[in-house]
């Protein structure tokens, strides 16, 4: 199965892309094919509505070829980042149409939270993409997930990456279970493109 990362911040360096790599290097590990979007410096222009710029054909394959969604989002004043709303803005159901989207919200303090009530609220609508019951909060993200070993660090840091590893076993079952329900086509509609 292929996996894409979202890695949501437009800082450079940033600590979402260092969570981003952690989890891709997790899932290679189980001989997962991925691929990461990396929002740093906002590669990409502005939604206007009109046609696809072509600077977004190589995110979009990536998407469209992808079994899941993974979108790790910092917490910007409570926020999800432009960059990040700007991307989700361009995804159509063609895309990421009834896949499943595991969320990752990354904070520097103690919060995380508020990406994912965003996302949950808006971050589907119109593309279909199926955020998943499960997600994940990397708090204190300077001093955690900056390595791969299981068994020494702080208990906070074992915590959240045994957990990350739990949160990536939940979205490959997703991605398994709902790959033959998008093969059968009935779930997709030229008629209702967007949600209501």
């Amino acid at each position: 199965m292929k996996y894409t990362i979202i890695s949501g911040s437009h800082r450079n360096p940033s600590q979402s892309f260092k969570v981003s790599e952690w989890l891709e290097t997790e899932l290679k590990k189980q001989d997962q094919e991925v691929a990461i979007i990396n929002l740093t410096d906002n590669p990409f222009p502005l939604w206007s509505g009109f046609e696809t710029p072509p600077e977004m054909k190589d995110a979009l394959q990536d998407l469209n070829s992808s079994d899941g969604i993974i979108i790790v989002s910092p917490e910007w004043h409570g926020m999800v980042p432009a960059g990040l709303k700007n991307l989700l803005l361009h995804v159509s159901t063609d895309e990421v149409g009834h896949k499943p989207a595991l969320l990752v919200g990354v904070s520097a303090g103690r919060g995380g939270a508020y990406p994912i009530t965003e996302l949950r609220s808006f971050g589907s609508k119109n593309n279909r993409m199926n955020i998943i019951p499960e997600h994940l909060i990397v708090r204190d993200v300077n001093n955690a997930m900056n390595d791969h070993d299981f068994e020494k660090g702080s208990e906070e840091d074992l915590y959240i990456k045994k957990r990350a590893l739990f949160a990536l076993e939940v979205i490959k079952e997703y991605a398994e279970a709902l790959a033959p329900m998008r093969a059968r086509g009935k779930v997709l509609s030229d008629e209702y493109k967007n949600g209501m």
